[in-house]
């Protein structure tokens, strides 16, 4: 059986990929042979990763009772936050400025966050992990994004 609060380490472990990115960049590890450039692999992960927080914010929206302007309001939030770095990378794929913006839609992600725990429609664990992997995330995006090489 799976531990309820599973889902903390699940959060934890699926930021390893950004924090390993971050680090082979400052320390100028090559690892193109393997998985293309350090940018190429954070950045295909880092759209699939805000793709998939913003469908999580459509499940807990679906799974609420409330059909508040708010929560209305966060299905089309969480389109935009889909289809925004989606758009930055077609037009400029690994890029800084898509790494930017990335970093961006998880800060908005985890603000709306912020309101869903005060509307009680997410834990405190849940909303207390989500700010640690949020920085944990923004940080090494942001680490990337400012690589020179």
């Amino acid at each position: 059986m799976l531990n309820k609060n599973a889902f903390i380490l699940l959060m934890y472990l699926g930021a390893l990929p950004f924090v390993a990115g971050a680090l082979l960049s400052l320390f100028s590890i090559d690892i193109q042979s393997w998985l293309g450039t350090v940018k190429h692999a954070v950045s295909l992960y880092a759209l699939v990763i805000v793709v998939f927080m913003a469908g999580v914010l459509w499940g807990v929206m679906l799974s609420a009772k409330d059909n508040a302007a708010f929560s209305q309001a966060n299905f089309l939030i969480s389109n935009v936050i889909t289809l925004a770095p989606w758009l930055v990378y077609l037009m400029m794929p690994d890029s800084s400025t898509f790494l930017v913006v990335t970093a961006f839609a998880f800060l908005w992600l985890l603000v709306i966050d912020k309101k869903l725990f005060q509307q009680r429609l997410i834990t405190q664990s849940y909303y207390r992990a989500r700010k640690w992997v949020s920085a944990i995330v923004v940080l090494s995006l942001l680490i990337l994004a400012a690589d020179m090489h």
